[in-house]
Protein backbone atom coordinates (compact mmCIF):
# COMPACT_ATOMS: atom_id res chain seq x y z
CA UNK A 1 0.00 0.00 0.00
CA UNK A 2 1.10 3.60 -0.58
CA UNK A 3 2.72 5.69 2.09
CA UNK A 4 -0.03 7.31 4.13
CA UNK A 5 1.32 10.85 4.03
CA UNK A 6 -0.60 14.04 3.33
CA UNK A 7 0.98 16.19 0.63
CA UNK A 8 -1.71 18.84 0.45
CA UNK A 9 -0.58 21.20 3.21
CA UNK A 10 -3.14 23.06 5.25
CA UNK A 11 -5.16 24.74 2.56
CA UNK A 12 -7.36 26.81 4.86
CA UNK A 13 -4.38 28.23 6.73
CA UNK A 14 -2.95 29.49 3.43
CA UNK A 15 -5.99 31.73 2.83
CA UNK A 16 -6.64 35.19 4.27
CA UNK A 17 -9.26 35.31 7.04
CA UNK A 18 -11.71 37.07 4.68
CA UNK A 19 -11.43 34.43 1.96
CA UNK A 20 -11.47 31.57 4.47
CA UNK A 21 -14.67 32.95 6.04
CA UNK A 22 -16.41 33.35 2.67
CA UNK A 23 -15.35 29.86 1.61
CA UNK A 24 -16.58 28.26 4.83
CA UNK A 25 -19.90 30.10 4.56
CA UNK A 26 -20.66 27.94 1.51
CA UNK A 27 -19.60 24.66 3.14
CA UNK A 28 -21.90 21.88 4.27
CA UNK A 29 -20.71 19.19 6.70
CA UNK A 30 -20.61 15.65 5.29
CA UNK A 31 -19.89 12.50 7.30
CA UNK A 32 -18.37 9.24 6.09
CA UNK A 33 -17.70 5.95 7.84
CA UNK A 34 -14.38 4.14 7.49
CA UNK A 35 -14.25 2.40 4.11
CA UNK A 36 -17.11 4.45 2.66
CA UNK A 37 -16.64 5.60 -0.94
CA UNK A 38 -17.00 9.37 -1.45
CA UNK A 39 -16.69 9.32 -5.25
CA UNK A 40 -15.17 7.23 -8.03
CA UNK A 41 -12.63 8.18 -10.67
CA UNK A 42 -14.61 9.44 -13.69
CA UNK A 43 -17.58 10.74 -11.66
CA UNK A 44 -18.71 14.33 -12.16
CA UNK A 45 -16.71 16.66 -9.88
CA UNK A 46 -19.38 18.43 -7.86
CA UNK A 47 -17.67 19.55 -4.64
CA UNK A 48 -14.40 20.92 -3.38
CA UNK A 49 -13.84 19.02 -0.12
CA UNK A 50 -11.95 20.13 2.98
CA UNK A 51 -11.13 17.47 5.57
CA UNK A 52 -12.32 18.53 9.02
CA UNK A 53 -11.47 15.27 10.82
CA UNK A 54 -10.36 11.80 9.86
CA UNK A 55 -8.41 10.65 6.84
CA UNK A 56 -9.35 10.33 3.18
CA UNK A 57 -7.53 8.05 0.72
CA UNK A 58 -7.11 9.38 -2.79
CA UNK A 59 -7.13 6.40 -5.12
CA UNK A 60 -6.32 5.86 -8.77
CA UNK A 61 -7.23 2.88 -10.89
CA UNK A 62 -4.23 0.86 -12.04
CA UNK A 63 -5.02 -1.58 -14.87
CA UNK A 64 -4.78 -5.21 -13.69
CA UNK A 65 -4.25 -4.07 -10.09
CA UNK A 66 -7.44 -2.15 -9.29
CA UNK A 67 -7.66 0.88 -7.02
CA UNK A 68 -4.40 1.97 -5.41
CA UNK A 69 -4.02 4.67 -2.75
CA UNK A 70 -1.74 7.37 -4.09
CA UNK A 71 -2.10 10.03 -1.37
CA UNK A 72 -4.08 10.71 1.77
CA UNK A 73 -5.75 13.89 2.97
CA UNK A 74 -6.07 14.79 6.64
CA UNK A 75 -7.51 17.69 8.66
CA UNK A 76 -7.18 21.01 6.83
CA UNK A 77 -6.37 19.36 3.50
CA UNK A 78 -8.46 19.64 0.35
CA UNK A 79 -9.33 17.08 -2.27
CA UNK A 80 -11.44 16.95 -5.42
CA UNK A 81 -10.68 20.26 -7.03
CA UNK A 82 -12.25 18.85 -10.19
CA UNK A 83 -15.35 20.85 -9.27
CA UNK A 84 -13.32 23.98 -10.09
CA UNK A 85 -11.35 22.75 -13.11
CA UNK A 86 -12.80 21.89 -16.53
CA UNK A 87 -14.11 19.37 -17.52
CA UNK A 88 -15.28 18.84 -13.90
CA UNK A 89 -14.59 15.08 -13.95
CA UNK A 90 -12.90 13.35 -11.01
CA UNK A 91 -9.38 12.23 -11.98
CA UNK A 92 -9.14 9.94 -8.94
CA UNK A 93 -11.46 8.32 -6.44
CA UNK A 94 -11.81 9.08 -2.73
CA UNK A 95 -12.61 6.82 0.21
CA UNK A 96 -12.77 7.51 3.94
CA UNK A 97 -9.99 5.56 5.66
CA UNK A 98 -11.66 6.07 9.03
CA UNK A 99 -14.72 7.86 10.33
CA UNK A 100 -14.34 11.31 8.79
CA UNK A 101 -16.06 14.66 8.58
CA UNK A 102 -15.46 16.79 5.53
CA UNK A 103 -16.79 20.13 4.41
CA UNK A 104 -18.25 20.09 0.91
CA UNK A 105 -18.43 23.27 -1.14
CA UNK A 106 -20.44 23.05 -4.36
CA UNK A 107 -18.22 23.90 -7.29
CA UNK A 108 -20.88 25.98 -9.06
CA UNK A 109 -21.46 28.19 -6.01
CA UNK A 110 -17.73 28.61 -5.54
CA UNK A 111 -17.24 29.53 -9.19
CA UNK A 112 -20.02 32.13 -8.88
CA UNK A 113 -18.32 33.60 -5.82
CA UNK A 114 -15.00 33.80 -7.70
CA UNK A 115 -16.70 35.65 -10.57
CA UNK A 116 -18.37 38.10 -8.17
CA UNK A 117 -15.22 38.73 -6.14
CA UNK A 118 -12.20 38.59 -8.45
CA UNK A 119 -9.75 39.20 -5.58
CA UNK A 120 -11.15 36.22 -3.72
CA UNK A 121 -11.01 34.14 -6.91
CA UNK A 122 -7.37 35.07 -7.51
CA UNK A 123 -6.39 34.15 -3.95
CA UNK A 124 -8.35 30.89 -4.06
CA UNK A 125 -6.93 29.78 -7.41
CA UNK A 126 -3.41 30.77 -6.39
CA UNK A 127 -3.67 28.59 -3.28
CA UNK A 128 -5.27 25.83 -5.33
CA UNK A 129 -2.42 25.85 -7.86
CA UNK A 130 0.09 25.47 -5.04
CA UNK A 131 -1.78 22.39 -3.82
CA UNK A 132 -1.99 20.95 -7.34
CA UNK A 133 1.74 21.52 -7.91
CA UNK A 134 2.62 19.84 -4.60
CA UNK A 135 0.35 16.90 -5.43
CA UNK A 136 1.95 16.43 -8.87
CA UNK A 137 5.41 16.33 -7.28
CA UNK A 138 4.22 13.87 -4.62
CA UNK A 139 2.55 11.69 -7.23
CA UNK A 140 5.71 11.64 -9.32
CA UNK A 141 7.77 10.37 -6.39
CA UNK A 142 5.05 7.91 -5.41
CA UNK A 143 4.89 6.35 -8.87
CA UNK A 144 8.69 6.24 -9.18
CA UNK A 145 8.70 4.19 -5.96
CA UNK A 146 5.91 1.95 -7.24
CA UNK A 147 7.63 1.33 -10.56
CA UNK A 148 11.00 0.68 -8.90
CA UNK A 149 9.51 -2.02 -6.62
Amino acid sequence: MAEQTSYYGNFLASLSPRVRERLLSLAVPLHYMGGERIFHEGDPGLYLYIVKSGEIAIEVHVPSKGARTSLTAGPGDIFSWSALVEPHIETAGARAVEKSEVLGIKGGALMDLCREDVGLGFELYRALTQVIAARLIAMRFHWLDVLAA
